[in-house]
Parts: structure tokens; sequence; C-alpha cells
């Protein structure tokens, strides 16, 4: 191999793979097009192969690219953990971060463990609350950080969103249960004005199947507890992992749904450096989960 691969060119390789879109990874490194082909060509001279099919416009790996991604991937993490392990002693503070329910049981522990063991300076404070109040939230300075559902018209009045990835939506009843072959349809929603809510009625209504709320809830104790009792099927993002409940779908006469993005909301990015090194460990982390999901 004539040169080494530069971290920098390492990183564009990957958020390509991950983004599919040159125009995306331009977008999220400020830069133009160009430069990122330009970094493309770089990397492939430096790894002696060609690592992308020639149509940059329909990325797909090559052979010698799906070689080289685990090691990029590799290279990338053990970079960024040596980055924080030498700068995790001298941060400190305290960060308020919002979470809503549906997404904390699956998203907080694993992301929240490791930033511990790497910034065990920061304290770090959890409020649990739907997408819409977390807005709020935000907008009066109660909490620093947030991640949300990215909804049409909600979002706080201060500081930057950062689109983290897609979450797909799926139907979930409990197993050998019969809920879902009622007529009219019992359901286990939240609380109106939520995505979750809105696709699946919109699903059911484009459908012609009738259906019923039998449940309101804002925790999703509340809805996993209607699905396993069999009194009702609910709506969750697909990484949720839920004991006793199985997905249903078209084949159970229900609708495809959409996906929905979740977000980071940081409410004063570069003022407070716990909240700052916080924030780029969860979309580090949260991205890299659904990348490793795909692969």
């Amino acid at each position: 191999m004539a040169r080494p691969l530069e971290i920098t060119l390492l990183r564009t390789f990957v958020m390509l793979v991950q983004e599919q879109s040159v125009t995306r990874v331009a977008r999220k490194l400020n830069r133009t097009q160009p430069a990122i082909s330009l970094q493309v060509k770089r990397l492939e001279e430096a790894a002696g192969r060609p690592l992308f099919e020639p149509d940059l416009r329909h990325l797909r790996l090559s052979r010698h690219g799906e070689m080289l991604l685990p090691y990029a991937r590799t290279v990338l993490r053990m970079h960024e953990e040596a980055c924080l392990r030498l700068a995790a002693e001298e941060i400190e503070g305290r960060v308020t971060l919002g979470c809503p329910d549906l997404y904390a049981a699956f998203l907080l522990p694993e992301t929240l463990a490791s930033f511990r063991a790497s910034y065990p300076g920061v304290e770090v404070t959890v409020r649990c609350a739907l997408s819409r109040q977390l807005a709020q939230d935000m907008t009066d300075g109660v909490i620093d950080i947030a991640i949300a559902t990215r909804m049409p018209g909600v979002a706080p009045k201060v500081g930057r969103g950062t689109v983290l990835r897609a979450e797909p939506l799926v139907w979930l009843g409990a197993a050998d249960g019969t809920a879902h072959l009622e007529d009219p349809l019992p359901l286990a929603m939240l609380p109106d004005g939520n995505l979750y809510r809105d696709y699946a009625l919109a699903g059911l209504n484009e459908q012609g199947r009738p259906w019923r709320i039998a449940c309101v809830s804002e925790s999703i104790a509340g809805l996993q507890a209607m699905a396993l009792a069999d009194a009702a099927i609910i709506v969750l993002a697909d990484s949720v992992r839920s004991t006793g409940l199985v997905r249903l779908g078209a084949a159970d006469g229900l609708p495809t749904l959409p996906s929905v993005d979740l977000i980071l909301w940081e409410r004063q990015p570069g003022l407070l450096q716990a909240a700052d090194y916080l924030a780029a460990h969860i979309a580090r982390n949260v991205s890299a989960e659904r990348s490793r999901k795909r692969a």
C-alpha cells in the first residue's frame, strides 16, 4: 500500500456507506460535493483499489470496498475512543437530557452507560416527556439536549436539531393473541398529536378498517400492558424489544407504517462542554446502532 489511510478519508467513506448520498454527506460535513468525490478518489489512490462502483450517483461498494468497511469502522471507533479517553478527565458539569419514555428504554441504557464510563465527571439528569413537551422544555431552558421524534411544527425556539436516523414503525400484539382480528380494531395509542398515532390511524382509515381507542397512554409501560393482555394492539419503534409481543403486518390485515426520524436537539451548542460531549456521544452511538442493525 503506497500511502496510509487517513482518518478523515475513512470517516467520509463510512458516512457515504451510511447515508447512501454524496449530497447528504457533503451537507453534514459542510463540504461541496466535488470535495467529497475528491476525498473518495484520494482514499482509493491510497488503498490502491476502487472502493465504489464507478457511478457515485448510485453508491455501491466494490469488492474491495466491502473488505475495507469493517476495518474502517473499527479504526474510527478506536480513534474516537482514544480521543475521548484522553479528554475524559477534563470534562465536568451537569447536563439535563430530555427523552420520550418510548425511546428511553431502548436508547439510553447502553448509551448512558458508555458515556458515564468515559466521562465520570459529568452528572446526567434524564427528564422523560413526549416530544412536544420536550420542545417547550428546551425553549424554557429546562433541558440542555433532547432525543425526540421529528414532527411538523414541533421544535424548540432555540438551539439546533440534527437528524440521528430513521426508525421504522411496527404493529405489535400479544403472541398468540386475537385482538388484531376484532372489529372494530382495539388500539392502545399515545395521546393525540403524536406521529405514531397519526400514522397508525391514517393507515387504517385509508384501508377502510374500523378502529377504536381502547387506551391512551404517554408511557410505553401502559401501551405494552394493554398489548400483553391482548386487549389492544400498539405501534412502537422497530428497535423496541418487547417480550411476549409479536410483530403484525399485512398478513394480519394491517397497513404498512412509515418511518419516523429521531432528532437530537441542542439548546446552546458550544456553551456547555459537558452538554456538547453528551450530544456528540449520543449522535455517534444512536447512528452507529442503526448501522449495525443494517449490517
